[in-house]
C-alpha cells in the first residue's frame, strides 16, 4: 500500500503525500522513519489540514527539525 502512496505522492498527489506520511510515521508497511514522514507531511501540508496539523505537532515535540534549521532548540 505504501508504494503505491509513494508512487502517487512523487507525481504531485497531497493526499497520497499524506497517506504515505502516515506509512512511514507508525510504520504501516515500511519500516518506521520520521523524518521521511516529516518530508511527506510538510509537502502535504501545501493543501491537507490534517497534515498541517501532524507536521505542525512533530516540529513542536521535537521529533523532527524544520528544512531551515540547524539544531534542536532546547524546549
Amino acid at each position: 500500500m505504501a508504494r503505491w502512496f509513494a508512487e502517487a505522492a512523487a507525481g504531485g498527489d497531497l493526499a497520497a503525500a499524506f497517506n504515505l506520511g502516515i506509512c512511514l510515521d507508525r510504520g504501516l508497511g515500511v519500516e518506521r522513519d520520521e523524518q521521511q514522514a516529516a518530508h511527506w507531511l510538510r509537502r502535504a501540508a501545501e493543501g491537507v489540514a490534517e497534515a498541517q496539523y501532524m507536521y505542525g505537532r512533530m516540529l513542536a515535540d521535537g521529533a523532527v527539525l524544520h528544512p531551515t534549521c540547524q539544531r534542536r532548540v532546547p524546549g
